[in-house]
């Protein structure tokens, strides 16, 4: 009996996981119902106009912020976390803080107050100097390097922290450089980590869609929106969605080939790489190259916003500036982004503990009425088992490699869908006409929320089950306490910690997301992200800041707590 109440258990844990994934990548599968039909006009003069200057304005975007982040985010990561100068404590986490400002942000900021009538760019005029040509691809790489090099100096600072003074000291003792060890031994240890994070930022280049419109760079995003609003073709939308994710699956599969069958080895029982004290010329030095950083990525556009900010509030008074809309905003912000962590912290607690169930059942015994042991050896002899131990992680994080853009055109056209068929079916039922269900509504939003960003809330609560592992679990058991006991008494209280991490991150991630809530929203349902991308594409700068001020807000607040978590731990 208890053999086959562990084969029913097995198998229906297969069918909710399968399922679950199903309905999270609906939004994916559904781009692939764009070739049906004929070819429309708005597709045959995109692919012959128009595909080839999105397919390299975006390879060229990806190609040049690539360079620009490594270039920003390996030194200033080297240089935190193995030398020691004048204000490192401030700048190893201070660094930091640039993911906390969107890239549209930044980008409207900077190309106001370069502009003609900006002060930096009166400046330049006044003293005979060149101006800056921001609004360019150039300014798009500039500002995209800006925002995102964080993902590179986070994930570059932990490896370099990592690394043990032995190897350095081996390749010293050989006669070899600094410079050659640098570049011969520590990148290539580095290498994994330091390509983690760059394949990030090439996932937000490809996703970003503000800086490009508003700097009239030519990408997949941008042309996805042309197609949907411009031309009024769903299925041209589609098609450049698919085109979209299949540059996607390029960068995926890069990301995996140039690992290889690559191995790592730490010697516990071996020193880290000791830290060096600079000479004062090299404090300088560095102390200014991070010092210009975060000037640029974090302290010039903060105070430019506060700036607009308080003029605003001396021309028009605190009570106009400060007024309902902005009440309205910020709920809007915060309710969706609120739930929508929540709905993915659920997921991501039920695909963990069903991955978990699986990896338990690997090894299953117990005693059979005649007194003899049974053993169910491996989950292998079900079907599709060992594609799908393997495969589940993969495609529980597939949506946060996909650009909100293309989840946004999916998740619209399967609502659009859902929406019909209800329609149909009410009216031939009861005979009464009914308006949308689902689509254009906070539901659809939220659910296109969840896929987008479940990964970024199923890894700390996947970590979180691995360390906590089988045996407080058993013990509970063992006490006679039922899986639901447990889990409430037990692995829920253990997963608080992750938990809260993966909320907040959602948290911020889903205050700051553009492209797709531009696409998703329900009518008159504006969000601080929205609201200020609108009013500073309509050239109302100074009335864009607050907006701007208060997601840079959200967004710092969560990276405090998840700071602290970080200490507690």
């Amino acid at each position: 009996m208890s053999k086959i109440k562990a084969i029913f258990s097995s198998f229906l844990s297969y069918f909710l996981v399968i399922g679950l994934l199903l309905v999270w990548s609906m939004p994916i599968l559904y781009l692939f119902t764009a070739f049906d039909g004929e070819e429309s006009r708005a597709w045959h003069h995109i692919s012959e106009n128009l595909l080839l200057d999105y397919t390299l304005g975006s390879l060229k975007m990806v190609f040049g912020v690539s360079l620009g982040v490594l270039f920003l985010g390996v030194p200033t990561a080297w240089l935190v976390a193995t030398t020691d100068f004048f204000g490192r404590k401030f700048f190893e986490w201070a660094l930091v803080l640039p993911l906390a400002i969107p890239a549209y942000i930044l980008a409207y900021t900077y190309a106001t107050t370069l502009s003609y009538t900006g002060g930096v760019g009166i400046f330049l005029r006044e003293n005979s100097l060149p101006s800056v040509p921001i609004m360019s691809d150039f300014g798009g790489i500039f500002i995209l390097s800006l925002a995102l090099y964080p993902y590179v100096y986070a994930v570059s600072k932990t490896a370099f922290s990592n690394q043990l003074g032995s190897v350095w000291e081996a390749s010293k003792m050989l006669g070899k450089s600094s410079f050659y060890t640098f570049f011969k031994v520590v990148l290539p240890l580095a290498r994994p980590f330091i390509f983690g994070g760059l394949f990030l930022a090439m996932m937000e280049v490809l996703n970003e869609y503000g800086t490009f419109k508003y700097y009239g760079i030519q990408t997949f995003t941008t042309g996805i929106f042309s197609a949907w609003a411009k031309f009024g073709d769903v299925k041209a939308a589609l098609r450049l969605a698919l085109c979209l994710l299949g540059v996607i699956i390029f960068l995926v599969i890069l990301e995996k080939n140039q690992r290889g069958r690559m191995a790592f080895s730490d010697d516990k029982n071996t020193t880290q790489l000791p830290r060096k004290k600079l000479r004062f010329a090299q404090q300088i030095f560095a102390f200014s190259f991070c010092a210009l950083l975060f000037c640029f990525a974090f302290g010039f556009p903060v105070l430019q916003l506060l700036f607009w900010t308080f003029k605003e509030i001396e021309i028009k008074g605190l009570s106009e500036v400060l007024n309902e809309e902005i009440y309205n905003l910020a709920s809007h912000t915060i309710t969706l982004a609120f739930l929508s962590a929540f709905v993915v912290v659920s997921v991501a607690i039920l695909l963990g503990l069903f991955q978990k169930r699986i990896s338990s059942l690997s090894v299953v015994s117990g005693d059979t009425n005649n007194g003899r042991k049974w053993s169910l050896n491996s989950i292998k002899n079900y079907p599709f088992s060992l594609l799908f131990q393997k495969s589940i992680s993969r495609i529980a994080t597939m949506g946060y490699a996909v650009p909100g853009a293309v989840i946004a055109v999916g998740v619209l056209g399967v609502f659009l869908w859902i929406d019909k068929k209800l329609y149909s079916f009410v009216l031939s039922t009861f005979d009464i006409k009914i308006g949308l269900f689902v689509s254009g509504t906070v539901v659809s939003l939220i659910y296109a929320y969840a896929v987008r960003f479940l990964s970024v809330g199923f890894q700390p609560i996947e970590s979180q089950l691995i360390k906590i592992g089988n045996s407080f679990e058993a013990a509970s058991r063992m006490l006679g306490k039922n899986s639901i006991q447990t889990f409430f008494k037990i692995t829920l209280p253990l997963l608080r910690p992750a938990m809260l991490t993966a909320l907040l991150l959602v948290f911020v991630d889903v205050s700051k997301e553009l492209p797709l809530t531009l696409i998703l929203r329900p009518f008159n349902y504006d969000t601080l992200a929205t609201k200020a991308y609108e009013l500073a594409d309509q050239e109302f700068v100074a009335q864009s800041a607050l907006p701007a001020l208060l997601i840079i807000l959200i967004s710092l607040l969560p990276a405090i707590l998840l700071s602290r978590i970080g200490k507690r731990k």
